[in-house]
C-alpha cells in the first residue's frame, strides 16, 4: 500500500467513481421528479435546502466504505464488509445483501410503474396496457438485448443528464420571482406528506421534524448503492482518491437535486395537489416551459432511462441467480427467461400499486433497513478500524525507511 498521505486527489479512478456515483443517483426515479417531490419539495421552504444534509450522510457513509475496500484491498462489498461492520459483520453483510435484493425489486417496479404512467400520459393508452408493454419489452431486453441496452445506458444518462441540465437553467430563470415568493413567505405546505413506517395517506402541515424523516429516509435507500460505488473504486490507492471521489460526487448530487428540488417548489402547492402532476413532475415542469424541442424530447428519454434502469436491474438479479438455481438446466436462454419472468413479476405485482406505492413505502422501509443494519453500523465501526489501519500504513513506511 502506498502512504496515506500522498497522491493526487484527481486520477481516474477517483473521478470515475464520483461520475458513478453521479449516473447511480440520477437514474429514472430522479429524472421523473416523483422522489423529489415527495422526499423535499412538498415539506415547505426548507425542503429543497435538505438535500444538503442528505448528502452529508450519504457521503461519509460512502467514504468509510470506500476508503475500507481501498485499504483492505477488497472492493467487492461481500468481502469488505466483514471489515467494516466488526462484531456485526455477519448480520450486517446479510442486511446488505437483502438492501440489493429490495432495491433491485422497488427500483425496477419504480421504472414499470413510471413507465406506465408516461405512456397514459403521453399516448393516452390505459395505465393497464402500459405496464403490459413495460413487462414485455423489459423481459425480452433482458433475454436477448442487454447488451445492447448496457452499451448504450451511459450515452442515455449523459444525454438525459444534459437534457435536466438545460431544465434547470431555463426553469430558474422562468420560476426565479415564484421561488424568490415562496421563500421570503416561508411557504410551509399544509398538506404535506406524513411520515410513517408503516406508511400513511394521511398528511400533515409541514414541519421540521416532519421533513428531517423525509430527508433521513432518502440517504437511507440511497446508501443501497454502496456496493456498486465500492466497486468502482477498484485500484484506488490513496486516501486522496477517496477524499476527491467523495467531494466530486457530492457537488455534482447537489447541484441537480437541488436544482430540480428548487423548480418543482416553484411550482407549489399545484404540482402537489394535481394527482397528473405530481406522478411525473419533471414532465409537468418541462410543459410549463414551453419550449417544443424539450417537450419532444425528455418524455422521450425519460421513457429510455426508465427502460434502461429497469434492465440494468433486473439482468443484475438474473445474473446473481444463475449460478445458484436451475443448475440442471442447460439451456441457457430458457433459464434466463424463467428467472427474468418471476423477477419482474414480482416488480410487476408492486408496479401495479402504483408509482406512488413505491416511492413512499417500498423506498421508505429500504431507507429504514439501510440505517439500521449498513449507516449506523458503519459509522460506529469503520471508523476506528480504517484509523488503525492508516497507524499501521504510517509505522510500516517509516520503518521502511
Amino acid at each position: 500500500m502506498k502512504d496515506t498521505k500522498a497522491g493526487k486527489f484527481l486520477t481516474s479512478v477517483s473521478i470515475g467513481t464520483a461520475t458513478v456515483w453521479f449516473s447511480t443517483h440520477c437514474g429514472a426515479g430522479f429524472a421523473s421528479g416523483t422522489q423529489e417531490l415527495q422526499y423535499f419539495a412538498n415539506h415547505g421552504w426548507y425542503g429543497p435546502l435538505m438535500p444538503l444534509l442528505t448528502f452529508a450522510i450519504i457521503a461519509i457513509t460512502y467514504y468509510l466504505g470506500i476508503e475500507t475496500a481501498r485499504q483492505t484491498g477488497n472492493f467487492s462489498y461481500a468481502v469488505w464488509s466483514k471489515d467494516a461492520f466488526g462484531p456485526l459483520s455477519k448480520i450486517c453483510s446479510i442486511i446488505m445483501e437483502i438492501t440489493i435484493v429490495i432495491t433491485t425489486i422497488a427500483a425496477s417496479a419504480a421504472a414499470i410503474a413510471a413507465g406506465a404512467e408516461l405512456i397514459n400520459q403521453q399516448l393516452g393508452l390505459p395505465k393497464t396496457v402500459g405496464l403490459l408493454l413495460m413487462f414485455v419489452i423489459i423481459t425480452l431486453l433482458c433475454i436477448f438485448g442487454e447488451k445492447v441496452v448496457r452499451s448504450n445506458a451511459m450515452l442515455m444518462t449523459v444525454a438525459i443528464l444534459i437534457i435536466i441540465s438545460i431544465v434547470i437553467v431555463l426553469g430558474l430563470v422562468k420560476f426565479a420571482p415564484n421561488i424568490h415568493e415562496l421563500f421570503s413567505t416561508k411557504y410551509m405546505n399544509p398538506n404535506a406528506t406524513k411520515w410513517s413506517i408503516s406508511g400513511t395517506k394521511e398528511t400533515v402541515k409541514a414541519g421540521f421534524g416532519n421533513t428531517l424523516m423525509w430527508a433521513l429516509t432518502y440517504a437511507g435507500f440511497q446508501i443501497g448503492a454502496i456496493g456498486g460505488i465500492s466497486a468502482a473504486f477498484k485500484g484506488a490507492q490513496f486516501k486522496n482518491e477517496s477524499r476527491a471521489a467523495i467531494a466530486i460526487g457530492y457537488i455534482l448530487n447537489i447541484i441537480m437535486l437541488c436544482g430540480i428540488c428548487l423548480l418543482i417548489f416553484s411550482n407549489m402547492p399545484d404540482i402537489y395537489t394535481n394527482e397528473q402532476a405530481r406522478l411525473l413532475p419533471t414532465v409537468f415542469i418541462v410543459n410549463q416551459l414551453h419550449f417544443k424541442p424539450l417537450s419532444f424530447l425528455y418524455p422521450i428519454l425519460l421513457f429510455l432511462a426508465l427502460i434502461t434502469t429497469a434492465v440494468g436491474f433486473v439482468f443484475g438479479m438474473v445474473s446473481r441467480l444463475e449460478p445458484i438455481t436451475l443448475k440442471k438446466m442447460d439451456n441457457k436462454i430458457l433459464k434466463k427467461t424463467i428467472l427474468t419472468i418471476i423477477i419482474l413479476l414480482a416488480c410487476f405485482y408492486i408496479s401495479n400499486k402504483g408509482l406512488m406505492f413505491v416511492v413512499q413505502v417500498a423506498y421508505k422501509y429500504l431507507g429504514v433497513i439501510s440505517w439500521i443494519g449498513i449507516v449506523i453500523p458503519l459509522w460506529i465501526f469503520a471508523p476506528r478500524a480504517i484509523k488503525k489501519r492508516d497507524k499501521l500504513e504510517r509505522s510500516e513506511i517509516n520503518s521502511q525507511q
